[in-house]
């Protein structure tokens, strides 16, 4: 049968509309990747919604969930007198169509306020504002948050159809969007910020310990015998506490988080520049964002308190806190960790299934010594060096051997590369107290030794820690 011209109109008025409304919420997303302010964009989103029906109102109220009032955030479409009236109305079951929705989390059609109760308190003042009829759907995030409520109003009595509830609903989701994107970005350019006040705030700090650590070392050179160069040992563990290693692992954690967020920002900007962006993505996207700022946040936490604990720190004299370690979980979280550090460079590491009970930290500190001293003397040239570590325990002893494939140590150095402040640094800025803490807390906190073993390529240490210990 042949389609009528009336039927064949009214197909086309549909795909036109259908189209408008597409353009628009392209034209919202687009605002969402360009970082527009909020306010402005869920001003548009209510406009471009309206296309849908020329007769509806259109109306976002956002949530205080401290204080659990609604505030109007994106109702031009609504006499000034009506936004003012609504700011700050604390939520709950039956206040209105949009107090309502929000405190039970699900929508709330009133197709005739003058008879509906949940408008018995506020029919007045919808009156004066011309309203009759108010659906209200709740916009929640990715994780149950509630950010407001979504609402039509209508100036006569309507009940809504299939397809206008399916358009409410949707509407609340793109919303949800806009919301949790808006969120999650100002969550990651304060955490930016913080990052960034901390390293500033510390700087004149750090200038102070590295001008007492160039005293110090000054002074320790004056001293020769082996009273002395005990002496420099401890010093050397007071002054430094291995505070630069410490550091360098929840900063080079932050960085990769931050890292990681910006290239997902970039590839979300992608997908809508090329209108190739969908809700899942996008929630995806969303939900990773938030687990980077999380993870980010933990990171500068633990900078700031070792910022906080720098010169208390001391590696021989603070009271050793035991807990068993699973040495293929912690390797695995020794190479996370460094992997700012390591950059191209490779770390292979083979472990036997070996739990011990020994000091975390102490650990830590010894394997991160060791790495940042390979990519940093050892591969200076050089792009892709390779760390080789073997663990294995054998009777009641820990064996690890450490190797990599740099530069190396020559003959006349080997004696001295364990001496506290001796370096082969060319470019001045390292002081040479990296292996020779590392030997430190071998000897005196694990009761352990380490040697430099003799290889045609690199430089290659035996550690033996007794695990009786």
């Amino acid at each position: 049968m042949a389609m009528t011209d009336s039927a064949r109109n009214e197909e086309i008025s549909y795909w036109r509309l259908a189209s408008e409304l597409e353009e628009g919420r392209n034209h919202v997303l687009q605002m969402v990747a360009r970082h527009e302010p909020l306010e402005l964009i869920l001003n548009t989103l209510c406009q471009k919604a309206q296309i849908y029906n020329a007769d509806m109102l259109c109306s976002v109220l956002r949530l205080d969930n401290t204080a659990k009032t609604l505030h109007p955030i994106a109702s031009v479409s609504l006499p000034e007198f009506y936004c003012q009236a609504l700011d700050g109305v604390a939520i709950g079951a039956g206040v209105g169509s949009c107090g309502t929705a929000a405190f039970l989390k699900k929508r709330v059609i009133v197709e005739d306020i003058n008879t509906h109760p949940y408008w018995s308190q506020y029919k007045e003042l919808a009156l004066q504002a011309g309203v009759q009829a108010c659906w209200s759907e709740p916009i929640i995030g990715a994780d149950g948050i509630v950010f407001g409520t979504f609402a039509i109003y209508y100036r006569e009595p309507k009940a809504p159809t299939e397809e206008d509830l399916k358009f409410i609903e949707l509407s609340a989701n793109l919303s949800a969007v806009v919301f949790e994107n808006h969120s999650n970005r100002e969550q990651l350019l304060n955490a930016n910020n913080l990052l960034n006040k901390t390293i500033n705030e510390r700087n004149a700090e750090l200038e102070s310990v590295n001008a007492q650590l160039r005293k110090a070392l000054q002074e320790q050179n004056l001293q020769f015998n082996s009273d002395i160069k005990i002496e420099k040992m401890m010093a050397t563990n007071r002054l430094v506490s291995g505070f630069s290693h410490e550091i360098s692992t929840p900063v080079g954690k932050a960085l990769t988080a931050i890292s990681s967020a910006s290239d997902k920002l970039l590839e979300l900007n992608e997908k809508v520049s090329t209108n190739a962006l969908s809700r899942k993505f996008l929630m995806n996207c969303i939900y990773e964002l938030s687990q980077q700022i999380d993870f980010n946040k933990h990171s500068l936490l633990k900078a700031h308190q070792l910022l906080q604990r720098f010169q208390e720190i001391n590696t021989s004299e603070t009271e050793e806190k035991i807990s068993t370690i699973v040495m293929q979980d912690f390797l695995a979280e020794i190479k996370e960790s460094l992997a700012v550090l390591l950059a191209s460079h490779q770390l292979h590491m083979q472990c036997d299934d070996i739990t011990i009970q020994a000091n975390k930290e102490t650990l830590w500190h010894i394997f991160f010594n060791l790495i940042e001293n390979s990519i940093v003397h050892g591969f200076e040239g050089k792009k892709e060096g390779i760390i080789q570590i073997n663990i294995v325990q054998e009777s009641d002893e820990l064996i690890i051997n450490y190797q990599d494939n740099g530069s190396g140590i020559s003959e006349e150095r080997s004696s001295r590369i364990f001496e506290p402040f001796y370096t082969s640094s060319r470019n001045g800025e390292s002081l040479g107290l990296g292996l020779s803490i590392t030997s430190n807390l071998i000897n005196h906190n694990l009761k352990g030794r380490i040697r430099l073993v003799e290889s045609p390529v690199g430089v290659r240490y035996e550690i033996i820690i007794p695990l009786s210990s």
